[in-house]
């Protein structure tokens, strides 16, 4: 309970802007914690992904999986366009390029983590198994095509939507393959 009121703090501190940057500090002392136990929530907030570090001597923000997860309602845009700057959104390119294999590999190691605390079925895990695969055979190529990744993380994000504990990998899934 105090991790959520910590990331309400950060939320209402930055005014729910993902680009403002809060003193992990001030979040820490506006709710009567030491320096250090601010540090150790902020640093799980970032381990989680709802926070981001901005700088080596505390500052942090928001991010767009803290606001969803706060159930913030946060428009499609600014979900899409901070994966756009950040180069992990898959674009027109037929062929990945190199700064997006490295993010599309470390989304199939959070799908195997997600996956594995879901409660699935045996066909569903079945699929999953199959279009991980898929997703892995692209990778190994020397020219992983964008149309492929772009279909088999639809079907993920379909087949994963309904359940609560891969909420958080769906969305990242959404934001990568954003239009």
């Amino acid at each position: 309970m105090q991790i959520e009121n910590f990331l309400r703090q950060l939320y209402q501190m930055s005014n729910g802007d993902i680009s403002t940057e809060v003193s992990m500090y001030d979040i820490g002392a506006t709710l009567g914690l030491e320096k250090p136990k601010a540090g150790a929530m902020a640093e799980d907030l970032i381990i989680d992904g709802f926070a981001e570090l901005k700088t080596l001597t505390g500052g942090i923000s928001i991010t767009v999986e803290g606001l969803q997860a706060l159930d913030v309602n946060v428009p499609a845009s600014a979900s899409a366009g901070d994966a756009r700057a950040a180069g992990l959104v898959l674009g027109d390119d037929k062929i990945i390029g190199p700064e997006l294999f490295k993010a599309v590999e470390q989304l199939v190691v959070d799908i195997k983590e997600a996956v594995g605390k879901a409660a699935l079925s045996y066909d569903q895990m079945e699929e999953v198994v199959v279009e991980i695969k898929t997703m892995e055979t692209q990778l190994l190529s020397s020219r992983p095509k964008t149309a492929i990744i772009r279909e088999v993380l639809r079907s993920f994000s379909q087949l994963l939507k309904e359940n609560d504990k891969t909420s958080r990998i769906s969305t990242k899934i959404w934001t990568m393959i954003a239009d």
